[in-house]
């Protein structure tokens, strides 16, 4: 099953061999012919508990032909996709067999919900999505999971199918889809100021048609689903008014979801703070505009627009001057506070600008000063 970092973002699928296959009518997106010039995922083995769409929990075991990656081997979902590409979930946390790092990953689901384990029918998990049951060939996903979801965000995922037919399904033996990968970034790269707005972008590896569905904590969508074109997707994300790091979620929708598989990518942007700095003397009176320092002199300084939660370090320097400043780290908001600074003995008369500067972000801000030795 597929890896992604952030970030971001995260698991995939998808092909149908030979010429091509049809989706059921209503309950699915048209198909298309899949070339295999991709190589094809895991396949994705389900036996079904019985052939009813309200059985509690449609599948006795559920088996994936690749290991689940190092970091997402504490559990596994099962997910049935409706035609518009969510997911709606049929089983979580599912443990039995874990860790599952074996070439061949294979769980039992329990025939009822148990203890910290979700199972539910597949015509519920229809309901809960708003979806109308429709006969047609519906994807399946098996994701790896990690027990700490908030700092392990991927979704690496493998595909199988069922076909539905009015209260009935069976397991639909086709081949695994085509993997795709999607890749999110973003202009400007890594920040942007809180209340600007900026470019995400997703790009699509294979050359499958379809759309991208871009959210913000996969729970919120920025706009309406992208077409991909000449395989990028791009949305204006809306501004964030307070600084702090936001996790952005990219869901590629294939059009022929039998030929090719969905992929999911992660990323988390940070929100800076306006860049400002504030100086003040040892008994904590702030200093105005280019204020006269003497070598030596004790300031206290603070400084904002660095990026938040990341803990980045900032370094310090004068120009004009020989000093060792030592490199500080910044707090949750991505601001300096309480740095104490001396000003350098070795420095000249006149004009000097202390500058702290992130090594991550490259944000700078300055403060001017001016020197003069006692007579």
């Amino acid at each position: 099953m597929n890896r992604r970092l952030y970030g971001a973002l995260v698991g995939a699928l998808t092909l149908l061999m030979g010429a091509g296959a049809a989706l059921g009518a209503t309950g699915t997106a048209s198909a298309q012919t899949a070339t295999r010039h991709d190589p094809a995922g895991p396949k994705v083995t389900l036996t079904a508990r019985s052939d009813s769409l309200t059985d509690s929990s449609p599948f006795s075991l559920v088996s994936v032909a690749r290991a689940c990656p190092a970091g997402y081997q504490d559990n596994l979902g099962v997910y049935l996709v409706v035609p518009d590409g969510r997911e709606s979930a049929l089983a979580l946390n599912l443990t039995d067999g874990a860790p599952y790092s074996a070439d061949t990953v294979t769980t039992r689901p329990p025939a009822q919900p148990a203890t910290g384990v979700l199972v539910r029918s597949l015509a519920s998990a229809f309901q809960i999505v708003h979806v109308p049951v429709a006969d047609g060939v519906y994807p399946i996903h098996v994701v790896c999971g990690n027990a700490d979801h908030a700092d392990f965000p991927d979704r690496p995922t493998a595909t199988g199918f069922v076909q539905v037919s009015g209260s009935t399904f069976t397991v639909a033996d086709l081949p695994a889809p085509v993997e795709t990968t999607l890749r999110l970034s973003a202009d400007p790269a890594t920040h942007v100021q809180a209340g600007n707005t900026f470019t995400l972008t997703a790009r699509v590896s294979a050359a499958a048609s379809g759309t991208v569905r871009f959210t913000t904590d996969n729970t919120n969508p920025i706009g309406s689903p992208v077409p991909v074109v000449n395989g990028t997707a791009q949305v204006t994300a809306p501004a964030n008014a307070n600084p702090g790091v936001r996790r952005y979620v990219a869901t590629f929708v294939p059009s022929d979801p039998i030929g090719y598989a969905q992929d999911v990518a992660v990323f988390s942007y940070a929100f800076t703070a306006a860049p400002g700095i504030q100086v003040t003397d040892a008994a904590g009176n702030a200093l105005g505009d280019t204020p006269r320092l003497t070598p030596g002199q004790h300031v206290e300084v603070s400084a904002q627009g660095f990026l938040p939660a990341s803990e980045e370090e900032v370094t310090a320097s004068v120009s004009g001057a020989l000093g060792f400043f030592p490199a500080v780290t910044t707090d949750a908001a991505g601001a300096v506070t309480g740095y104490d600074l001396h000003v350098p003995y070795v420095i000249a008369d006149g004009t000097h600008t202390l500058t702290l500067r992130g090594r991550t972000s490259h944000v700078s801000v300055t403060f001017t000063f001016t020197t003069k030795w006692p007579s």
